[in-house]
């Protein structure tokens, strides 16, 4: 658009004086002249730069001009020159989505123009404009009068440009009820218009209005699955013209994988097995490319179709067959789909085995699958990704397999490697496949969990080392730990080895320190889902071990600084410590790029808030990056890049990006990021610049708004089984992100702002009795919304298994206080005193005093008292946030009661009496709570400060006496190797301590008030 970010420039014909005043920003010279030029030549044009002009000066009056002028031609209904229209939307620019809708104003002014001027290339400016501020309504209209204007002119673009703004307008918001049927209607008929011109026509000309790309087929296909029927995409989808396989031949193929990910949803296996089938029957006869669809997604959709059929026996032998055939083909294979080929042929034989498992006594553990499965790893035992390519398959072994890799295949392999390097790869493999395997069921059998009256400690059987055991198998951890230690020391004391590895892959020290770290945090007592039944995190683990992991991982990030996946776990174990500061060094160099901020940045920032807030006293301001990131990508109403993919008819990618950008608008990303920044300076300024509900990110979110969780844990070094508990569930501080939690939140900062409004000093209202009952009425309308809000999420079912302890504590204690200040101010010194008022007063003393004793709990005897509390500051945060709500919930309700009493001395609209001593007896315990909390921190602070800490911790790393790690001594041996004693930690130590000392530091800065 001519104006885009900048003023709008003036007609030509307006005089060099104006233009010049114009430019230079002279608004008072502007009007002046403006309006001259208006009464002398009786323009209208002259009257809008006139009004454009006065809406850039101070005063109210002439600022609101603009929208009166705007208002007054949407009620003309007369065409207003584009001219205008420029100048009059530069002008309103501040007060739209605030003021005024572009829907309702601009966007019909647009309309009236395009319409009155469809074959003007200004009209496409219109268009444009319309789809900047995200008004469908209007652009669809724009998109149709082009369209009939230029029918007969062979550009096909506006019969797409409409029909793609019509869908988009369908399923949109802005479309209502009684029209979405109409346009639902109207779209899906255009396109079927244009799919039987393209079925009847022997040869389409590129002036037909048929459907003649991907995209445009595409796009019917995305229509067709919203707004019509399954038996029709069914029926469509098979088409000889339109179809997925007609497409194929033609050398697209993005049809074909959106209708297997359709079908798939849709349970049409048999379909699918058809497609895919004949698919690749077309690779082969060279009608397509030999491997155009050799992709691994068609392979094993294809195989799971196979599996899934009437006959899956024979269906699955028809797939080996066909990737026979693949093999025997003659071309040269990228080592891409050789690799392929490899995966379907593992993935055929396993799921064929499945059907049938049955097998010959003497074939024991070596089944078909093994077999198939011992190949693939001689061939691409040495590639990055063959674990990750093995482990489903591993899994899902029986122990009698698991038995025959462990004791005959994998001996076999390195006894057969000459290649030292390739050895050592091959053992790094080995132990991470041993480390699987320990967390897989099918390792453990069932041992009586009660014996003679008496209940056993180990209620299990390792099947591969016979011991009796917990989950999952110590004594096979430890031989795992010893294995792994050797390994990574034989290559750390070959020079040959060492220096091989830069042309690896990957260094396999990574992989060894890996499998040591996640083995000694199970031994430690680490378990998933005990972090949200327990106020602390470390409370039952062997700080020992615990520690011990945390050392060896990071020794190895130090030396390979590059392993984003090692450097994620840290980054969690460290919070976990309650050492955010060092875990926010180590996030940092990840260098999070705009595009995954929503994905990835929970891993670090999520309740960061409740665990240090001094990271956000740094010279740059902690949360930034991420509100950068929301700011730019939601400043217009339009995804980004909407023009640039509309006007390039990339239909299906604009229908993804609206899709984005609809979830970046509901994220739950984006809402930790503003209430985390919002907790952060309410901490030590005690209120925001403005409140957390008028932030323009979050004007969209409503009670009802379903926020969307798309946190990625991909990127961490996944070494668990599929079959149970991921790496993410070890090392979460609690629950991860929800709708729930987030509208929580959102709630409580809200219920915190309105209790820390208050008035401009210079506000002095001429009438105060007015301006007293309107605010008040203004309370209580908010106090009654955040009432029923809260209450609606935190009795939601879902609610408890979405927070840590310490969280739904805070969230009822915020509950109660909406309705006890409701109830407060809702009630008069003459009426009786409300019952809910001493029941919700009883349950909020009830619920701080828990959350008071979960908090300041004593350590367990296994521990330092020290080390514990500082790895329970999350729980601390919310005490202190609970209490802080308690004494501003009862300070704002007795500071109404004063302003009261002093504007009417009879007292007849003051709070009720024993109201107002159940909100001076919460102030007290608040203030008691409070108290104690700082005097806790300080203690930290103070026991921090003393000497010998790093002697003391490096007696809880090596362990108190020479009996360490449950007195196994090969193991503790091993482990001290691997870290190189006491002088190794050393350095490792003092980083630790003085992170735990910044931590408490800036937790003695914040507000106690």
């Amino acid at each position: 658009m001519a104006y885009g970010y900048g003023r709008p420039a003036l007609k030509s014909t307006v005089d060099v004086q104006l233009q010049s005043a114009f430019s230079d920003g002279n608004w008072n010279a502007v009007v002046r002249l403006a309006d001259k030029r208006a009464k002398a030549l009786k323009d209208n044009y002259y009257e809008a730069i006139k009004v454009c002009a006065e809406s850039q000066l101070d005063g109210a009056a002439e600022r609101c001009g603009i929208l009166v002028a705007i208002e007054d031609l949407v009620k003309q209904k007369t065409v207003v020159d584009i001219d205008t229209l420029e100048l009059y939307e530069w002008a309103a620019s501040d007060f739209l989505q605030s003021e005024i809708e572009y829907a309702d104003t601009l966007g019909p002014l647009r309309v009236r123009w395009a319409k009155a001027n469809p074959k003007s290339p200004l009209a496409l400016q219109c268009l444009q404009a319309c789809l900047e501020y995200w008004d469908l309504v209007s652009a669809q209209q724009i998109s149709t009068a082009l369209d009939k204007a230029y029918l007969n002119s062979g550009d096909r673009r506006y019969m797409f440009w409409s029909i793609t703004l019509t869908f988009l307008l369908s399923i949109s918001p802005q479309c209502s009820e009684s029209s979405r049927k109409v346009y639902s209607l109207l779209v899906l008929k255009q396109l079927e218009r244009a799919a039987e011109i393209t079925e009847n026509s022997p040869k389409m000309d590129i002036k037909d209005r048929g459907l003649l790309n991907e995209e445009e087929i595409c796009l019917y296909y995305r229509v067709l699955l919203v707004h019509g029927n399954k038996d029709d995409y069914i029926k469509r989808v098979q088409g000889n013209s339109l179809g997925a396989l007609a497409l194929l031949r033609k050398g697209h193929k993005l049809l074909f994988w959106d209708s297997l990910g359709v079908l798939e949803t849709w349970g049409e296996w048999d379909l699918i097995f058809d497609l895919s089938r004949q698919a690749l029957r077309l690779g082969l006869e060279g009608v397509t490319p030999h491997f155009f669809v050799c992709d691994w997604k068609v392979w094993k959709t294809f195989i799971a179709a196979a599996s899934k059929s009437a006959k899956p026996e024979a269906a699955l032998e028809e797939v080996q067959s066909i990737l026979q055939d693949f093999f025997a083909l003659k071309t040269k294979k990228p080592d891409t789909y050789k690799k392929n080929l490899a995966l379907a042929l593992l993935e055929a034989s396993s799921k064929l085995y499945s059907l049938s498992p049955v097998t010959a006594p003497d074939v024991k553990g070596m089944t078909s699958r093994v077999i198939q499965l011992g190949l693939f790893l001689e061939q691409y035992f040495d590639r990055l990704s063959v674990f990750d390519d093995v482990k489903e398959y591993v899994s899902c072994l029986s122990f009698e397999e698991v038995q025959t890799l462990l004791e005959d295949i994998f001996p076999s392999m390195l006894s057969a490697q000459s290649d030292n390097v390739k050895g050592v790869i091959l053992g790094s493999l080995i132990c991470k496949i041993r480390y699987l395997l320990s967390t897989c069921p099918q390792t453990l059998s069932r041992h009586p969990s009660i014996t003679d009256g008496q209940q056993q400690a180990e209620p299990y059987r390792c099947r591969v080392c016979s011991g009796l055991t917990s989950l999952p198998c110590k004594h096979c951890l430890k031989s795992i730990i010893v294995e792994a230690i050797g390994t990574s020391k034989r290559i750390s004391a070959d020079s040959d080895l060492t220096d091989a590895i830069p042309r690896l892959d990957k260094d396999p020290r990574i992989d060894l320190a890996l499998v040591i770290g996640l083995s000694l945090l199970k031994l430690s007592g680490l378990r998933p889902g005990a972090l949200e039944a327990l106020w602390s995190p470390t409370r039952d683990l062997d700080p020992s071990l615990f520690l011990q992991a945390i050392l060896i991982m990071d020794a190895q990030l130090r030396e390979t600084p590059s392993d984003n996946g090692l450097r994620l776990i840290l980054v969690r174990l460290y919070l976990l410590l309650g050492n955010a500061s060092h875990a926010h060094q180590l996030w940092v160099p990840m260098d999070v790029k705009r595009t995954i901020h929503d994905a990835l940045s929970p891993l670090f920032f999520d309740r960061i808030s409740s665990l240090s807030p001094a990271l956000f006293q740094g010279s740059r301001p902690l949360m930034e990056p991420l509100r950068s990131y929301y700011s730019s990508s939601l400043r217009d109403q339009c995804p980004l890049k909407t023009w640039e993919a509309f006007s390039s008819g990339s239909y299906t990618s604009l229908l993804d990006m609206v899709e984005y950008d609809g979830h970046l608008q509901r994220s739950c990303t984006l809402m930790m990021t503003l209430v985390e920044e919002s907790r952060a300076t309410r901490a030590f300024s005690g209120k925001t610049e403005m409140e957390i509900a008028e932030n323009p990110l979050a004007w969209s979110i409503q009670d009802d708004t379903p926020l969307v969780n798309k946190t990625d844990y991909g990127s961490f070094s996944n070494l668990e089984s599929p079959h149970g508990p991921q790496i993410q569930d070890f090392v979460r501080l609690g629950p991860e992100l929800s709708n729930e939690r987030a509208h929580l939140a959102f709630l409580s900062e809200q219920f915190a702002d309105l209790l820390s409004f208050r008035p401009p000093k210079e506000y002095k209202p001429a009438k105060a009795i007015e301006a007293a009952i309107r605010d008040r009425n203004y309370v209580l309308e908010r106090l009654t919304h955040l009432n029923r809000s809260l209450a609606t999420f935190i009795h939601h079912p879902k609610t408890p298994s979405a927070l840590t302890s310490a969280e739904l504590g805070h969230y009822t204690i915020v509950s109660l206080l909406a309705a006890a200040a409701l109830t407060s101010l809702s009630t008069s010194r003459a009426d009786p005193t409300p019952k809910n008022m001493s029941l919700a007063s009883s349950s909020i003393r009830t619920t701080l005093m828990s959350l008071r004793a979960s908090s300041l709990q004593p350590a367990p005897a296994h521990m330092s008292a020290t080390c514990f509390a500082l790895t329970n500051m999350h729980a601390v945060s919310y005490l202190r946030e609970a209490a802080l709500a308690v004494k501003h919930t009862a300070g704002f309700v007795l500071a109404f009661h004063e302003r009261e009493l002093a504007r009417d001395r009879s007292g007849k609209s003051a709070l009720q009496r024993d109201v107002v001593a159940e909100m001076k007896a919460l102030e007290t315990v608040a203030a008691k709570i409070l108290s104690e909390t700082k005097a806790h921190l300080q203690k930290l602070k103070e026991a921090l400060g003393e000497g010998g800490w790093l002697d003391r911790l490096l007696g809880w790393i090596f362990g108190e006496d020479e009996q360490a790690v449950d007195g196994d001594e090969e193991l503790r041996r091993a482990v001290s190797d691997m870290i190189g004693g006491p002088e190794g930690a050393e350095e490792w130590c003092g980083r630790v301590l003085e992170g735990w000392r910044e931590g408490i530091k800036g937790w003695l800065m914040v507000r106690w008030e």
